[in-house]
């Protein structure tokens, strides 16, 4: 990734930027507001004050060339509408924005966004996910009913290889990759003689019943 346009620098904007910042990605932040400008500009490669739902300034500050560009404005939706529609007119490959409701989450999808993030949503979803399962570190939703979970090994798991699990035939669920507690390693699509130990955590792509059966079914493992 050689270069993210971020248009709206509120918190999320902000942080996001910071954080790409930090890992070596170009960062151009876009916002109306100075104060938002201001502060971000000693934080990321390039802060400009510009108002992102005009087609010449985008086209000006050379957004049409970033690879990504994320739409985080805040409340309004209207303008969140009409930059993520002006990034698609401009020839962005990738573009994400940030949804503040469900009909805002449609709409976004129609007019270009590749990527729809209702954070709020998929925070609470994630959060539930875990206040149900303690054992559970992480969840994201996927397609449908199904979820991207990071588990950690349950009481049951440890000493026993995946095929001895069995995860597939019995609940569906696929184990995608383990996180190793020993020298944080990660093992992508770990084959079937993988031997699961205390500590590590199995990311795991799963139908949501899935987990619930897995959990309720832990004593027998």
């Amino acid at each position: 990734m050689k270069r993210v346009a971020i248009i709206g620098l509120g918190n999320f904007g902000y942080y996001l930027g910071r954080e790409l910042t930090r890992q070596g990605v170009d960062v151009l932040g876009i916002d109306l507001r100075k104060d938002a400008v201001q502060h971000a500009k000693n934080e990321i490669a390039v802060a400009v004050a510009a108002d992102a739902t005009h087609k010449e300034n985008l086209l000006e500050l050379g957004v049409a060339e970033a690879d990504v560009a994320v739409v985080t404005i805040g409340t309004n939706m209207l303008a969140s509408i009409l930059t993520t529609f002006l990034l698609k007119e401009i020839g962005l490959g990738q573009i994400y924005a940030k949804a503040l409701s469900e009909e805002h989450e449609r709409i976004l999808k129609r007019v270009g966004a590749d990527h729809v993030l209702f954070l709020e949503k998929d925070m609470a979803i994630s959060l539930a996910g875990r206040l149900v399962h303690p054992n559970m570190l992480e969840y994201l939703p996927f397609i449908g009913d199904h979820g991207i979970f990071e588990l950690e090994a349950l009481p049951g798991f440890a000493g026993k290889t995946l095929r001895e699990l069995d995860l597939i035939n019995r609940f569906g669920i696929q184990v995608l990759a383990v996180r190793q507690a020993e020298g944080d390693k990660l093992t992508f699509i770990p084959k079937a003689d993988f031997a699961v130990r205390p500590g590590d955590v199995l990311i795991l792509l799963a139908p949501n019943q899935a987990m619930e059966q897995l959990h309720k079914s832990v004593k027998g493992l």
